[in-house]
């Protein structure tokens, strides 16, 4: 079995031997001659994201044809509404074919907005949690990749036509930084914020220490979930999520007060519990050089402590954006 620092390691040199002149010449000659185009996936419990879309990860069937066809997928006869809320959180996402269907939609979404052909042959990068990369990573990469036969879908009631031609998987946090690895020298700490676990990778000299790599379940749903029973409990009604999500995303908007302040609430005790999660295991927040991640990151930087140390990647696409970045140099 290969671990992930194994992996990683392994990706690395691979990388820092091309000859990127010579590899980007070729890449492009064969981009164009077989219509290759990299994409970026996200497959979150919460939101999908690509490099440049972000949608919630729900899928519910359709006994019939929808009368409206936005969010509508048509796959092997089924109708599906796409991203019109939040699916509950699964013990494994290759349980049924949610995450698949999610993939195609977030295909469609890519080329409605000009990034790849329709038609085209496509790789793709995604990723998975630490704790679970080494044992998961091949059956996730067959999960979507299916045999490499072109797939026909409609979305939104345009047909698509695109074939996976590989799949390409690599660690959550680690993508999320990696256009920066080569400049982080030392120790970093990266805390990837999730919504429905926290993980922390160890850096040192830019290459995953993964022995203590670590993964929490203290999670951004949760505080969702406070938020809603807690202003049920004070208002008789409850905030809704997708409320909860923009305020989170945003900090902002045309708010009441009173439950901007329910909310800042609950974001500030969840901000105290990662910090008293990284203090537990031994992580010096005024020493150590940390990178916060993922959808949680924001709060972080809002509520959280503050240094010279701390750095934030607040957009939420960015281990989308790595997975892409990675795939394409490791073609």
């Amino acid at each position: 079995m290969i671990t992930t620092s194994v992996y990683v390691w392994n990706m690395q040199r691979k990388i820092s031997r091309l000859n990127m002149r010579r590899h980007r010449e070729w890449r492009h000659e064969f981009m164009e001659e077989k219509r290759i185009y990299y994409v970026g996936i996200d497959h979150g419990n919460h939101l999908m994201k690509t490099s440049n879309h972000v949608f919630e990860n729900g899928v519910e069937r359709q006994a019939v044809k929808p009368t409206f066809q936005a969010n509508t997928l048509v796959y092997d006869g089924a109708f599906y509404k796409i991203g019109e809320k939040r699916n509950s959180v699964k013990d494994s996402k290759l349980a049924d074919d949610d995450y698949y269907l999610l993939t195609l939609a977030a295909l469609a979404k890519e080329c409605q907005s000009g990034n790849i052909p329709n038609g085209a042959g496509v790789v793709l990068g995604v990723g998975l949690p630490l704790k679970q990369f080494a044992t998961v990573r091949k059956q996730f990469v067959k999960y979507l990749k299916r045999g490499n036969q072109p797939v026909h879908f409609k979305f939104e009631d345009v047909a698509y036509d695109f074939t996976i031609e590989n799949v390409l998987a690599f660690p959550q946090c680690y993508a999320a930084v990696a256009d920066r690895l080569g400049s982080m020298k030392g120790e970093y700490l990266i805390v990837d914020v999730g919504s429905w676990t926290i993980d922390i990778m160890h850096v040192k000299d830019g290459v995953p220490v993964e022995s203590k790599c670590e993964t929490f379940t203290e999670s951004m749903i949760s505080v969702i979930q406070e938020i809603k029973s807690r202003s049920s409990e004070v208002f008789g009604k409850e905030i809704s999520e997708n409320v909860i999500t923009d305020y989170i995303s945003n900090f902002g908007g045309n708010y009441p007060e009173k439950y901007a302040r329910i909310m800042d609430e609950a974001l500030e005790k969840f901000v105290a519990r990662v910090e008293g999660v990284l203090k537990e295991n031994g992580h010096d927040t005024e020493f150590t050089n940390i990178i916060y991640v993922g959808g949680g990151a924001k709060a972080m930087e809002r509520f959280g402590k503050h240094g010279d140390n701390i750095s934030y990647v607040t957009d939420v696409r960015a281990n989308a954006k790595g997975y892409e970045f990675l795939a394409k140099q490791m073609a």
